[in-house]
């Protein structure tokens, strides 16, 4: 049973909102009926059926009423038009779900099969933080912040001016231009001790060149590997002849390469324990610092 104030929100979509659920219970599950829509909708029984009839005009050809399961069924040529076709949407909803991020109530999945998420380490951004970092990205203004960085002891206090977010695989960034460092830096959020502001903004730099410049990551299979070892990476990692091109900002593709093991030298690795390859090392070397090779003592 849901609570009122699920039914309420639910209760204030439109038609084409409910045209979508059926869409996309018809999509993944196969089939759906009126008690589908006046059980997540609150409407009534006929409001039901002048939807999916509804539906039925707008995509005669998607569905056909069955007397024995009494419920509307996909057919064998079934073309979503509301609903996003792709298995992305869907495993990007079920992982919201499994992980408590939405609530069941708003989701359309229906009956999701059972799912298991492995949880990483993290922390959650306090949603005052967050929203003040919004409202300086919207208003270009600036705001106070004590930062604890990996390069200091202690925590400092700057002034940034927030200008985008990223998501790392792992945890949150701001992009923010940093008026103590007099450049554009990645700060985290879980290392953001207190902030003050926003403040009124302060003069910045037109181009974040690090966030505007493009880089291209192109991976492959460790060549160690045996022919069916470097087949299921290949598979895994959907490559085409070999190889795989990721696109990322270049204050990104560190974080990039760090989460596929990339970050520093493979070739001492086995290929079991080193699945993947960087295979354009050079070409990255201007932009990222850090896969250059160590300065030789001699």
């Amino acid at each position: 049973m849901t609570d009122s104030s699920s039914q309420t929100r639910r209760g204030r979509w439109g038609q084409d909102r409910r045209l979508e659920f059926v869409d996309s219970r018809l999509y993944w599950n196969g089939r759906v009926n009126r008690s589908s829509l006046t059980e997540f909708f609150g409407i009534s029984v006929p409001q039901a059926s002048l939807d999916l009839t509804e539906y039925q005009k707008r995509a005669e050809h998607n569905t056909v009423y069955d007397r024995t399961e009494k419920a509307y069924v996909a057919t064998p040529n079934f073309k979503p038009i509301f609903v996003d076709p792709t298995s992305g949407r869907y495993l990007a909803e079920l992982y919201a779900l499994t992980t408590g991020t939405i609530p069941s109530d708003i989701s359309f999945l229906g009956e999701p099969p059972t799912t298991a998420i492995v949880k990483h380490p993290t922390r959650l951004v306090p949603p005052e933080l967050l929203r003040s970092v919004l409202h300086a990205i919207h208003a270009s203004s600036t705001l106070d912040i004590t930062y604890q960085s990996m390069s200091r002891p202690e925590p400092s206090r700057r002034a940034i001016s927030p200008r985008a977010l990223a998501y790392d695989g792992y945890r949150w960034h701001m992009r923010a231009y940093c008026h103590k460092r007099e450049r554009y830096c990645d700060f985290v959020f879980a290392r953001i001790l207190d902030y003050a502001g926003p403040h009124p903004s302060q003069p910045v730099p037109n181009t974040d060149h690090e966030w505007d410049r493009i880089l291209t990551v192109v991976i492959g299979p460790n060549p160690a590997l045996a022919p069916g070892p470097r087949k299921a990476i290949e598979l895994d990692y959907g490559m085409v002849d070999g190889q795989l091109a990721i696109r990322a900002r270049q204050c990104l593709a560190y974080y990039l390469l760090r989460r596929l093991g990339l970050h520093r030298s493979t070739d001492h690795l086995p290929g079991n324990e080193q699945q993947v390859v960087l295979l354009n090392h050079d070409e990255l070397v201007p932009f990222i610092p850090e896969l250059a090779p160590p300065a030789s003592n001699s």
